[in-house]
């Protein structure tokens, strides 16, 4: 990395953690960065369908209003791609479905960019999705994003940080769960026991009596189907679904 992008990370970093709310730390990033807007969606957590029900973004509040009038949230394909990847994405890696096309012309009616970066952010137990858009041509852009796609990575996660503290401060509802001890809750709450939890994950009858017994002390609940119920109300387990872990 040059120093001249280590000063700037630095500098960025540092009107992050000093900005009074993630609003304000989302336009350190935008201007620091010359980028058009910056977006920030957490996911409840990283199991079930979409579910951002905390949002920050420096788009156009008339953009906004219309996104939420329309309920583009059902099609948007950049924030469904965000909420599953696992890795770093330009959106010019993304399929435009034809149910998304009314979506786009939208977007670019109101101004904004055609191009963008996202960067999911993936924990035990959040999904998070941070993403720059902009106006420059692909060219430019492209060489903007090899350039700095280091940074904004790192940058994602600071500002991931700051969100679950303004969310929550110090009392975070959400334990931080292992991946088998969400695994084995999801299938206690599909209704199987022990032994057949063993069978379905390869593991031992005693190691997921292990599992459930920590994730049930962990969720602070006195019997398994409260622990089940727990996690389902937290997000943490799909009763309906597949895991994502």
């Amino acid at each position: 990395m040059q120093t001249n992008e280590s000063a700037l990370l630095r500098i960025t970093s540092a009107g992050i953690e000093g900005a009074p709310t993630v609003d304000e730390a989302i336009r350190i990033v935008q201007a620091n960065y010359g980028v058009d807007f910056v977006t920030y969606h957490l996911a409840q957590t990283i199991a079930g369908a979409v579910d951002t029900p905390f949002v920050r973004t420096s788009y156009p509040d008339p953009w906004v209003a219309r996104y939420l009038l329309k309920d583009f949230v059902k099609v948007d394909p950049i924030l469904h791609e965000g909420l599953v990847r696992q890795l770093p994405f330009d959106w010019r890696e993304v399929e435009i479905p034809e149910a998304a096309l009314a979506f786009y012309a939208d977007a670019i009616t109101f101004g904004l960019g055609e191009n963008g970066f996202s960067i999911p952010v993936v924990t035990k137990s959040r999904r998070a999705l941070f993403s720059l858009n902009s106006k420059k041509p692909d060219g430019e852009w492209s060489a903007l994003v090899v350039e700095q796609r280091e940074e904004w990575v790192e940058l994602a996660f600071l500002i991931h940080k700051k969100a679950v503290r303004e969310l929550y401060g110090e009392d975070d509802p959400v334990p931080l769960l292992g991946g088998r001890e969400v695994e084995c809750l999801h299938w206690a709450a599909l209704g199987k026991e022990a032994p057949q939890i063993a069978a379905i994950l390869g593991l031992s009858e005693h190691t997921v009596r292990s599992y459930l017994k920590s994730a049930q002390l962990k969720l602070g609940c006195a019997t398994r189907s409260a622990a089940t119920a727990r996690a389902a109300q937290l997000r943490l387990i799909n009763p309906y679904g597949n895991t994502h872990t």
